[in-house]
């Protein structure tokens, strides 16, 4: 199919999706983040990475480095636009700890993580904060009401227009629902696999995120060499006694009837206040929006289908210079 062998074909993938983004990688990157398409077994070690790198004729002619960043050729400009969104990435992450800080308060809550650009420091000036939760089976609409209502008294939840620095919570699932395979838009979803790895868990109880990550190891079959994010103490977020304490006993009242009781008000009442193009595509079975008791997606404009075709389109050019 194509005129290159497979870790060539598996670094130009790689290449090519971060460039959709404008984000030029470092090699331990494109070694973490190696996409290999789904071929089970193709593994290949930082040194063979390298090696190609340094020797492969045919990447030469369409790859380039400077400055340890390797990226597709004439497209040296992302190194400075991967240095500039750095800088904006950080001062995202410290709003995005302040409101996960009165998080850890709430009852209910297995994971808060950041995800989309900003999780890999590629977040642009004018973008919100997007947030993954994971919450208690059978305690997502209570978990969701009282998440909004955070956000709502700080000034943060984004209107339709001028999302900048919002905090932007549109994707929730339960604790016993946490594979994602099933809402794949295609066999190889190239937005939802890397968007999976890219994941920054902020806050987690009883080690969520590594619960999460092994209810989707079917990861591995595209990304060889990944290995779950560690987040260091600079943005990871602890439990006190104090909050765990809160926590608990908020657990402890609204665990039973009286919380059942509530779940199925507030479900009625946010689902009462929705719109009709969310319910509309909620009941088709359109992937882009889900509503359900175990999982509530409301990504509307869900692009992973254009980026999908863009990325195949990209690669063939470049293989057809070759």
């Amino acid at each position: 199919m194509f005129n290159i062998n497979y870790i060539e074909l598996f670094i130009l993938n790689t290449l090519i999706y971060f460039d959709l983004f404008d984000y030029p990688l470092t090699l331990l990157e494109i070694h973490q983040y190696l996409y290999t398409g789904g071929m089970e077994g193709s593994s290949y070690t930082l040194l063979e990475i390298e090696d190609c790198l340094n020797n492969s004729e045919n990447l030469k002619k369409i790859i380039a480095n400077k400055n340890g960043f390797y990226f597709l050729q004439s497209r040296e400009k992302i190194i400075e636009m991967r240095q500039k969104r750095y800088v904006l990435a950080e001062y995202k992450f410290k709003l995005a700890r302040r409101v996960i800080q009165i998080f850890k308060y709430l009852p209910f809550i297995k994971l808060v993580a950041v995800c989309n650009n900003l999780a890999y420091l590629n977040a642009k000036k004018d973008s919100d904060i997007d947030l993954f939760v994971i919450t208690a089976k059978n305690r997502l609409w209570l978990s969701r009401f009282f998440l909004i209502i955070i956000i709502t008294l700080l000034g943060l939840r984004p209107p339709k227009e001028k999302v900048k620095d919002k905090i932007c919570l549109s994707f929730y699932v339960t604790e016993d629902n946490l594979d994602l395979e099933p809402i794949k838009i295609a066999s190889e979803d190239i937005y939802l696999n890397y968007w999976l790895v890219q994941l920054l868990p902020f806050y987690q109880r009883e080690n969520f995120y590594d619960k999460f990550m092994d209810a989707n190891l079917w990861l591995k079959k595209y990304f060889p060499n990944f290995s779950p994010k560690k987040v260091g103490q600079r943005l990871r977020i602890d439990d006190s006694k104090i909050n765990a304490n809160i926590y608990e006993l908020k657990e402890y009242f609204w665990r039973g009837k009286l919380g059942d009781m509530l779940e199925t008000w507030l479900k009625n009442f946010q689902y009462k206040k929705m719109s009709q193009q969310k319910k509309d595509l909620a009941i088709i079975g359109d992937k882009r929006v889900i509503i359900s008791d175990d999982m509530l997606k409301f990504h509307e404009n869900d692009r992973r289908l254009e980026y999908l075709e863009k990325f195949e389109k990209k690669r063939k050019e470049l293989i057809e210079k070759l």
